[in-house]
């Protein structure tokens, strides 16, 4: 099987245009800072130093390399403090969608997706709940089908056991009961499964779509 390769890259071109200029920024402004740091650092203690030797450059570089040492260590702390926060906006909605599809899973289709404010995959949320809604009206019409199943089927009984068959009364019976068949097989039939559940894992890598 021919691996997919991604051609598009640029999917929610929003949303990855707003990461990436966090990216780039965070990297310009330690860039920024470090240079700053060096340059100051030194600078000024060349020009604070007046007999200006090799070992007395060398104290210098050694005294600035450990000022930035102690600066690359704020630095870390500080962007790993900004990323937990922006990546925050995503790892959180995408725990929302985990746990709310376990749920749903399960079998309890009352559940939903609510986001807070400021969270990324707003989208995603919408299009959670409307599906998550349209198998609720699916499950709801099966049901109601279902129960018609059952009592034309009790009619059906009924009249069976009755003494006097009625042919016309039990053909009747069968008329509704394949009526409401068909009515369940058109509400079954909007679902596309496939029977080999690792063929459609491994279509659904090779089929082109851009993820």
């Amino acid at each position: 099987m021919a691996k997919h390769r991604r051609r598009t890259f640029l999917i929610k071109t929003g949303l990855q245009l707003r990461y990436m200029g966090v990216i780039v920024s965070t990297m310009l402004l330690v860039a920024f800072g470090v240079g700053w740091i060096i340059y100051s650092t030194s600078w000024n203690r060349i020009v604070g130093t007046p007999d200006l030797t090799i070992d007395k450059l060398a104290e210098i570089f050694d005294a600035v390399n450990a000022i930035l040492i102690k600066w690359v260590a704020i630095f870390i702390v500080v962007i790993a403090s900004l990323s937990v926060f922006v990546s925050h906006k995503i790892a959180g909605p995408v725990y929302r969608f985990e746990r709310s599809a376990k749920v749903i899973a399960s079998g309890d289709l009352t559940q939903r997706v609510r986001l807070r404010h400021g969270d990324e995959l707003r989208e995603l949320q919408d299009a959670f709940n409307t599906m998550t809604d349209a198998l609720c009206e699916m499950v709801k019409k099966d049901r109601e089908v279902i129960q018609r199943l059952v009592v034309a089927g009790n009619r059906l009984n009924e009249t069976l056991k009755k003494n006097k068959q009625d042919p016309q009364a039990i053909e009747a019976v069968a008329r509704d009961l394949y009526g409401i068949i068909e009515e369940l097989r058109k509400v079954t039939k909007g679902f596309k499964i496939d029977p080999d559940p690792a063929r459609a894992a491994g279509d659904s890598e090779a089929d082109g779509t851009p993820s």
